[in-house]
């Protein structure tokens, strides 16, 4: 295959619950290990990007027949996320304290 062209395979979103969650989704990764919902991505260069789609409507709302696409560059592949805390309380520790006890 030529290092030119990028190939987006996409299924209907089993798992669509509202408009704003795409209408087309990449098929789950056979290799997840078990209780991961990992999908099957694109590598673009050395990036590893996620695919979902749209059906595209007109203004009025009607459906067009076509498909918009989008590719988001995966996490795991971006800068590392920060571990700092944002402010935010760290959870009880339940079993060190009296008052969780029951």
């Amino acid at each position: 295959m030529s290092e030119d062209i990028v190939w987006i395979n996409v299924i209907p979103n089993p798992n669509k619950t509202a408009d704003n969650q795409p209408d087309w989704v990449a098929p789950p990764n056979p290799n997840a290990p078990e209780g991961k919902k990992w999908t099957i991505g694109v590598k673009i260069g050395e990036t590893w990007h996620s695919q979902a789609g749209w059906n595209t409507k007109a203004d009025n709302g009607e459906l067009t027949g076509g498909i918009t696409f989008k590719l988001t560059p995966n996490s795991s592949s971006s800068a590392p996320q920060s571990t700092e805390n944002k402010g935010f309380t760290s959870k009880p520790t339940s079993s060190n304290n009296q008052e969780y006890k029951f």
